[in-house]
């Protein structure tokens, strides 16, 4: 009998992108709710911290404390929208709603099913980031347009926490 491979090489086709239409999907009917976090949080932030906490720092290298800490909104919404959509919302849509088991019943296997959540996780990563970056660049906080790059960026950054979330995800029992 031959042993099992540690590692193998995922089976991975183009029908991952059928898990990923189906989560843009779900976002789509709750487009309002979906949006809600990534417009207020950034705004509650900026103002309680950037300007109220603000106001008590002098400077940063020439900087105001709201333009020092914009960048961090953006980059903890890229990591926290990802991870949390590949934690907490593949972990309900695997265990509670089934959802899962119910598309590994078509052609799509496993590798596919993960490979296309990872897919929306680093999509969800991208979206949040623009909004932040929209909402950052409201108060004018963004003194250049080289700040439009953070947007393909947020999607690899968004992938690569999208697979370790799924990693967690995969192992934790309950």
């Amino acid at each position: 009998m031959r042993p099992r491979a540690l590692f193998s090489i995922p089976r991975i086709s183009r029908r991952a992108w059928q898990v990923w239409r189906r989560d843009r999907d779900v976002f789509r009917k709750t487009l309002v709710v979906n949006f809600m976090a990534p417009l207020t949080e950034p705004f509650l932030y900026i103002m309680a911290l950037g300007f109220g906490l603000g106001a008590f720092v002098v400077d940063i290298d020439g900087k105001s404390y709201a333009e020092f800490i914009a960048p961090a909104l953006i980059a903890t919404t890229m990591m926290g929208a990802s991870f949390f959509e590949c934690t907490y919302g593949s972990f309900v849509r695997m265990y509670y709603q089934k959802t899962f088991d119910a598309i590994v019943a078509t052609p799509l296997n496993v590798d596919e099913v993960i490979a296309g959540e990872m897919l929306w996780g680093a999509t969800r990563s991208t979206i949040a980031a623009t909004i932040v970056l929209g909402v950052v660049s409201a108060f004018g906080l963004v003194d250049s347009f080289l700040a439009l790059l953070v947007i393909p960026f947020s999607f690899l950054a968004g992938l690569l926490f999208a697979v370790l979330a799924m990693c967690f995800t995969a192992i934790t029992p309950g």
